[in-house]
């Protein structure tokens, strides 16, 4: 095999690699998405410590306003003690097996 080939083949997993490790990154800041039509939505990111709301569509990405987290704090913990009741809820009929 050639290690030119090689190399390129290398070179593409790894940017594989960084584009999936992006988009993980991604979901992990957007607080909330809704879609207002086709291929245009609205997000709720988080960037460090503060909270914007970005529009996407087809023309690019725009900065609609940054949001105080006074105001996002109290509906991301919310969701996430929802989250966790939902969780165990649905592992509640497999707990009686992982205590023995």
């Amino acid at each position: 095999m050639d290690v030119a080939f090689v190399l390129h083949v290398f070179q593409a997993f790894a940017l594989i690699g960084v584009l999936l490790f992006g988009l993980v990154y991604l979901g992990r800041t957007t607080i909330e998405s809704t879609a207002l039509g086709q291929n245009v939505a609205v997000h709720v990111v988080r960037v460090a410590e503060k909270y914007y709301l970005v529009g996407g569509g087809t023309a690019g990405v725009a900065l609609l306003a940054e949001l105080p987290p006074e105001e996002i704090e109290p509906f991301v913990e919310a969701q996430r003690a929802a989250l966790q009741s939902q969780r165990e809820t649905l592992l509640r009929p497999f707990s009686r097996w992982r205590k023995s």
